[in-house]
């Protein structure tokens, strides 16, 4: 049986940003439950990777330990790792910073098999920390953490023989606008 949990990546130092970026308000309430909104309705359970504190969401935070420094990979292995002692048998990314994130995006990765990680690819390109892993893909990830080099998610997906699933922008519902300045929340 497939048991899915969400993980929001949010260890980012949120550099080009100036300030907190996952705390911003947008509409009265930081751009983290905006994600946390769209996606925990599509997952049995979700966490928080990497950050210092819940946004007062009621959910677990997870840290990304000895790998802090190591980006997006150390959250997700973070996530495997929770996921793992929790009994999931998949887990699917979503960076803080995607307001908008789509509320079909698990129904949408989840037309493939579920034995290698899927990934969408929309008319922006792949959406690479948007994606669904299985737990089986722990070891690689732990492995390109060790070493400390490959820590890409695009990387990561091609090594682990990621099934790409190509959609249209009107199979979305909601959008993967990413909010890296200030000046972005205007897309919204």
């Amino acid at each position: 049986m497939t048991r899915i949990a969400g993980i929001i990546l949010a260890g980012g130092a949120s550099r080009r940003f100036g300030t907190d970026k996952a705390a911003t308000l947008i509409d009265g309430r930081p751009m983290i439950a905006h994600v946390a909104g769209r996606l925990n309705p599509q997952v049995e359970a979700l966490a928080i990777a990497g950050a210092d504190q819940t946004y007062s969401l009621a959910c677990p935070l997870l840290e990304d330990g000895a790998h802090a420094t190591k980006g997006p990979l150390a959250g997700l292995a973070a996530g495997l790792i929770w996921a793992l002692e929790n009994n999931f048998t998949h887990v699917v990314t979503a960076p803080c910073d995607l307001p908008l994130l789509p509320s079909n995006l698990v129904r949408l990765l989840s037309t493939q098999g579920q034995t290698s990680p899927a990934v969408l690819k929309t008319s922006r390109g792949m959406e690479a920390a948007c994606a669904m892993w299985p737990i089986s893909v722990f070891g690689i990830v732990e492995e390109r953490l060790k070493v400390g080099k490959s820590l890409s998610m695009m990387g990561l997906l091609e090594a682990a023989g990621a099934s790409v699933i190509q959609v249209h922008d009107d199979d979305l519902d909601g959008s993967f606008i990413n909010i890296n300045a200030p000046d972005d929340l205007a897309q919204l």
